[in-house]
């Protein structure tokens, strides 16, 4: 199996999950159950999800994907959250001190 993506939330997951199965494409998620256990930081191979899918279907499944992504990309590059440099240290020192972190207020525009 090849990975395909990693998606950034459980909505993506399941719409690219139906996306595939109405196509026939045979997939796997990678930490699909075990992944959902753990909030905070996500780590590869340990709370990540990543949709994997067979070689002969790659192309197919890619092609999908990028159609789909395609139409939602310019939605989520508005909404995502800016840091300042002070609110990115501070997480940084939590997840160092505490192995924890909250995200800090998130700044418009």
């Amino acid at each position: 199996m090849v990975k395909l993506y990693k998606p950034e939330n459980e909505e993506e997951l399941l719409f690219i999950k139906s996306i595939l199965e109405s196509e026939n494409i045979p997939y796997f998620v990678h930490n699909d159950h075990f992944g959902s256990l753990w909030v905070g930081p996500q780590i590869d191979l340990y709370n990540t999800k990543t949709i994997m899918v067979d070689k002969e279907s790659y192309e197919r499944a890619r092609e999908l994907l990028a159609a789909f992504l395609g139409c939602i990309k310019e939605e989520t590059e508005a909404t995502k959250p800016k840091y300042s440099v002070f609110e990115k240290i501070r997480m940084l020192c939590e997840v160092l001190i505490f192995s924890w972190f909250i995200p800090g207020k998130k700044k418009k525009g």
